[in-house]
């Protein structure tokens, strides 16, 4: 063999094994990401999404692309948002929307749905309403909108709801009429419920807490007896007792029916919000990760 043959042997066997070497190393990383995406759907599954999250974090640190990074890291904000780690998932969402704006309109719906765990449902709605009108699907709009809808009922915003339900004129009727009978009730004041409260059990009553207006009645009524009967005997001792008691739950009624007044309304506005809201929900597609790929469901 000529020299000049040798050299092109050794430079061509050299070519081939670093192809080897290089495809090995492909197939070691292919079969490592696998193995890590594998744990991180397991750990979700059995109700570890913070666990999860680390095990997408560490995916997007090995990942080279910038589209795929943001997948990866806006997978773990969802199993964050999941955790209810509320300001670790928004830190992933601001790096995923400077070094993925591509991935800005699911980062939308992703954002209206921690400013609800948050109760902060005037943000939620905005982000809602940015969601539907960034995307181009159908389904992903109806779900949107159904929400931006019952954030502004849970915000007791009824105008706000009204005005978003006349935006969607195909809205379904079951939506629609949830707005309407909000509207058309009324809601507890809680003023008046505080006042009531001087009787007792009365306040609870207004606000439909029945259960709470009968026990509250019975145990006043209990101390009540039981301050006559001592002052009678002259038993001052057990008196003082069973006054300061009997001034702690009288307390209690009085504040209790402005709370219970509140609560009605929450109440209200929560089951509002649910009867828009029906059974619709969204969730990543996991084969098609780091894609992503919104499947939302009726």
């Amino acid at each position: 063999m000529s020299p000049r043959c040798g050299s092109r042997w050794i430079a061509w066997t050299t070519s081939v094994a670093t192809l080897l070497v290089a495809c090995a190393a492909v197939a070691a990383d292919e079969e490592d990401t696998a193995t890590t995406r594998a744990l991180a759907r397991e750990l979700a599954e059995q109700g570890d999404p913070s666990g999860a999250a680390v095990e997408y974090r560490r995916l997007a640190l090995r990942e080279q692309h910038p589209l795929r990074q943001g997948g990866w890291r806006w997978m773990a904000a969802w199993e964050y948002w999941h955790a209810g780690r509320l300001e670790q998932a928004e830190a992933l969402l601001d790096r995923v929307e400077a070094e993925a704006p591509t991935w800005m309109t699911p980062t939308l719906l992703l954002r209206a749905e921690i400013a609800r765990s948050e109760r902060k449902p005037a943000e939620a709605a905005f982000y809602f309403d940015s969601f539907a009108a960034a995307t181009e699907a159908a389904d992903a709009r109806a779900y949107a909108r159904r929400a931006a809808i019952a954030a502004r009922l849970e915000g007791r915003d009824a105008a706000g709801a009204r005005a978003a339900l006349a935006d969607w004129p195909d809205a379904p009727t079951s939506v629609a009429e949830a707005v309407e009978n909000y509207v058309a009730g009324r809601d507890k004041n809680p003023q008046i419920g505080g006042w009531l409260g001087l009787v007792p059990g009365l306040g609870y009553a207004y606000a439909n807490e029945y259960a709470n207006a009968a026990r509250s009645l019975i145990l006043n009524g209990l101390f009540l007896y039981g301050m006559h009967e001592t002052a009678q005997d002259e038993q001052w001792g057990a008196f003082a007792v069973i006054a300061f008691f009997e001034f702690t739950w009288y307390s209690g009624s009085v504040y209790g029916g402005l709370d219970a007044s509140h609560r009605y309304n929450r109440r209200r506005a929560d089951d509002a919000a649910a009867t828009v809201r029906g059974g619709a929900a969204w969730r990543p597609d996991e084969s098609a990760l780091p894609t992503l790929s919104l499947l939302f469901t009726f």
